[in-house]
C-alpha cells in the first residue's frame, strides 16, 4: 500500500515537472522492490546521463524480458540492435481533400502593410538613403573590418551504427585558439592511430543515488581511473547510506585497483551481507583472491557471478578467461557464446576465442577470430600479444615480433609478454635478447615459469648447466605437470653430472607424457643417458621401448640409431659409431625434420 502511494506521488511529480522529487522517490520505490519493470522505465526518464539510461533500460529488461518499451529503448540510444521482431510505428494516414469551413482570413504582413500605405514608403525610403550614406563614409575613413572567424571542424567522437565506422564532420563557426601542439612522452597512444574513439562499454554498478553527491563523484572518478578519490567519495557515501551493497561494492574496487587485495576481500563481503545475489561483487572476489594468491581456484566465485545474473557479460569473459588459463579451452569457448549473444563484436570475445582455440591446437581459426578483434579495436593490447602467441605457432617470426614489440611498448610490467619475446628471440637464435627478455619476465613475477624455463634453455645453451638446473627446477615446480619444463630439468641434470636425479627427472617426465611424441622423446635421450652411465641393461630397455612406438612417431634418423644400438648391446651385430658426448647440449633451433613439441629441444648427445 506505501509502495503504491509512493508510486502514485513518483508520477504526480513528473507531471508537475518536479525531477528531483520524482527521481528521489523511484530510487526509494527501487531500493525497497528492484524487480518492477516500471520502476526502472520510469527511472530512465530522470536520470542525467545516457549511461545510466542504458542502465536503467536493461534493468527494466532482466526484471521483464519481454518488455518492449526497454528494448526500443535501448535500441534508440544504440545499446542493442533492432532485431527482424522490431516493426516501425504505423504511419499515420490524414484525409488532406477534407473541406475546411470557416476560415479566417490571416492578417496582414509588414510587407503589404508597407505596399498599401504612402507615408510608410517614403519614410522607409528615408532610412535607406541615410544607411547608404553612412556606409560610404565608413568605407572613406578607413575603418578596418574584424577578421572573419576561422571554421574549425568538431568530429563527433562516438560510431555510427556501420560495418565499417565513418565520421561525418558537423561544421561549427567557432573562433580558432591557437595553441601549442600536444607532445607525447613515450610511445605514441595507440589512440593516435584511431579513426575513430572506442565507444566503451557502461559499467555494469551505476545504481542512481540522488540525494547522495558523493556517490556521483565517485563514479566519475572511477570513470576517470582515479582509484583514491574513489575510495574517498564512497566513504563519504556509506557515512550518509550504509544500506546500498553498491557503495560497498565500488569501496571494494578502489581498494583492490589500489594494490590492496586484502581490504577489498572485506568491502565485497559487506556488500554480499546487505544482498548476497549481488552478482558484481562475487567477480570482485575472483580479482581479489588471484592477486592475494596467485593460481587459486576462482571459478566458484565465477561461476556464482553467472549464476545471480546470467546477462553478466564481465562474469561470462572472466570466466572464460580462467577456463582457458587452467586447461579447459572447451568450457571457455561455452562461455564466450554467451558473450556473443549478449553483445555481439565485442572485440575481447574474439580474442579470448582466439587463445581458447590456440589452446586446442587450431592456429588457424584463432589467427582468424584474433585478427577480427584486433580490427576492432587496435587499441586493445591483449590482441597484440595473442596474436604473437598465434603467429609464433604458425613459424611467422617477423609477424610475431611485430606484434610482441608494439604489446611491450605499452605494457612493460607483463611477465607472459616478456616471456613471448624470450621464446621468439631464442627460436630466432638471438640468445642475449632471449636472457634479457626471460631475465625481466622473472624480475617481474617470480612465478612466471616460462620466464624460468627459457631463461634455463638459455643457460644450458651457454654452458652453464649449474643456473640452467637452478632456473629449470623453478619453472618445473610451478608447472609440475608440464612435460617440456620437466623434460628439460632431466637434461639439465645430466649436463651437470646429476646422473641419479636426472634417472628420477626422466621417470617423471615419462610419468606425465600424454602422447607418443613426447615418449619418443623420453625414451631417445635417457637411453643415451644410460650408456654413458654404462648402464647397458637400462639403455637396452629404452631403445626396444623406443622401437616398439609408431614408425611415423620415430624420426627416421632416430629410429635407425635406436635399433643400431639396441642390436650392438645384445650382441647381435658389431658395435656401430656412435658419437659420444659428456652432456646434452641446446640447438638453437629445433631439428626440421623433427616436429614433436612447440617447445626447442635440447641437441642429441
Amino acid at each position: 500500500m506505501a509502495q503504491e502511494k509512493m508510486y502514485k506521488a513518483a508520477l504526480e511529480a513528473i507531471d508537475q515537472g518536479q525531477t528531483a522529487r520524482a527521481r528521489d522517490l523511484f530510487t526509494r520505490l527501487l531500493r525497497s522492490d528492484s524487480s518492477k519493470a516500471d520502476y526502472w522505465l520510469w527511472m530512465s526518464t530522470l536520470v542525467d546521463s545516457q549511461q545510466e539510461r542504458i542502465y536503467c533500460l536493461e534493468s527494466a529488461l532482466r526484471a521483464d524480458p519481454d518488455n518492449e518499451a526497454a528494448n526500443r529503448g535501448l535500441i534508440i540510444l544504440g545499446a542493442r540492435q533492432a532485431g527482424d521482431n522490431v516493426t516501425p510505428i504505423p504511419l499515420i494516414h490524414r484525409n488532406w481533400e477534407k473541406e475546411i469551413e470557416d476560415v479566417v482570413e490571416p492578417p496582414k504582413s509588414a510587407f503589404h502593410r508597407i505596399k498599401n500605405s504612402t507615408v510608410l514608403r517614403l519614410a522607409l525610403g528615408l532610412v535607406a538613403i541615410l544607411i547608404v550614406a553612412g556606409l560610404i563614409y565608413l568605407g572613406f575613413s578607413g575603418k578596418k573590418s574584424e577578421p572573419e572567424p576561422v571554421v574549425i571542424y568538431k568530429v563527433s567522437p562516438f560510431p555510427t551504427k556501420t560495418e565499417i565506422p565513418t565520421i561525418t564532420p558537423t561544421v561549427t563557426r567557432t573562433v580558432a585558439v591557437r595553441t601549442r601542439t600536444p607532445t607525447v612522452i613515450g610511445p605514441t597512444p595507440l589512440w593516435m592511430f584511431l579513426t575513430e574513439t572506442h565507444t566503451p562499454i557502461p559499467i555494469y554498478v551505476n545504481t542512481p543515488h540522488p540525494v547522495i553527491e558523493a556517490y556521483r563523484a565517485g563514479i566519475r572518478a572511477f570513470e576517470k581511473s582515479d582509484w583514491a578519490a574513489l575510495l574517498e567519495f564512497m566513504n563519504q557515501a556509506i557515512a550518509m547510506d550504509s544500506s546500498s551493497p553498491d557503495l560497498y561494492y565500488y569501496r571494494a574496487e578502489a581498494f583492490r585497483l589500489l594494490r590492496k587485495p586484502k581490504d577489498a576481500v572485506i568491502e565485497y563481503g559487506k556488500a554480499l551481507d546487505i544482498n548476497p545475489k549481488f552478482a558484481p561483487a562475487y567477480l570482485g572476489l575472483a580479482y581479489a583472491y588471484e592477486a592475494i594468491k596467485p593460481n587459486t581456484n576462482v571459478e566458484g566465485e565465477l561461476s556464482y557471478s553467472i549464476d545471480y545474473d546470467p546477462y553478466f557479460l564481465d562474469g561470462y569473459l572472466a570466466r572464460a578467461k580462467f577456463r582457458i588459463q587452467n586447461g579447459n579451452p572447451e568450457g571457455a569457448l561455452e562461455d564466450l557464446l554467451a558473450a556473443e549473444s549478449l553483445l555481439p563484436e565485442h572485440p575481447i570475445t574474439f580474442v579470448l576465442r582466439a587463445q581458447a582455440y590456440l589452446a586446442l591446437g587450431d592456429p588457424i581459426v584463432a589467427l582468424e577470430d584474433a585478427l577480427h578483434g584486433h580490427e576492432l579495436d587496435i587499441t586493445l593490447l591483449p590482441a597484440y600479444l595473442t596474436l604473437a602467441n598465434v603467429y609464433l605457432t604458425l613459424q611467422d617470426d617477423q609477424q610475431a615480433l611485430d606484434n610482441i614489440e608494439t604489446y611491450l611498448r605499452y605494457v612493460q610490467d607483463d611477465a607472459e609478454g616478456w616471456a613471448v619475446k624470450a621464446r621468439l628471440a631464442y627460436e630466432m637464435g638471438n640468445i642475449d635478447q632471449a636472457l634479457d627478455a626471460c631475465s625481466k619476465g622473472t624480475l617481474i613475477d617470480e612465478e612466471n615459469a616460462p620466464s624460468w624455463y627459457y631463461c634455463g634453455l638459455i643457460h644450458m645453451q651457454n654452458g652453464d648447466a649449474r643456473t640452467a638446473v637452478n632456473d629449470l627446477v623453478a619453472a618445473a615446480n610451478l608447472e609440475p605437470l608440464n612435460f617440456d619444463f620437466s623434460l628439460a630439468l632431466a637434461k639439465a641434470l645430466w649436463a651437470d653430472d646429476r646422473l641419479d636425479t636426472a634417472v628420477l627427472q626422466y621417470k617423471n617426465a615419462e610419468a606425465i607424457a600424454s602422447n607418443n611424441s613426447q615418449l619418443v622423446l623420453v625414451y631417445y635421450y635417457r637411453a643415451q643417458m644410460y650408456e654413458q652411465a654404462t648402464n647397458l641393461t637400462k639403455a637396452s630397455q629404452d631403445w626396444r621401448l623406443l622401437l616398439d612406438l609408431p614408425s611415423d612417431q620415430v624420426p627416421e634418423e632416430w629410429r635407425i640409431l635406436a635399433q643400431e644400438r639396441w642390436d650392438f648391446i645384445n650382441d647381435i651385430t658389431p658395435a656401430p659409431s656412435m658419437t659420444n658426448t659428456q652432456a646434452p647440449s641446446f640447438t638453437t633451433t629445433p631439428n626440421p625434420a623433427l616436429k614433436l613439441t612447440n617447445t626447442p629441444t635440447l641437441g642429441a648427445p
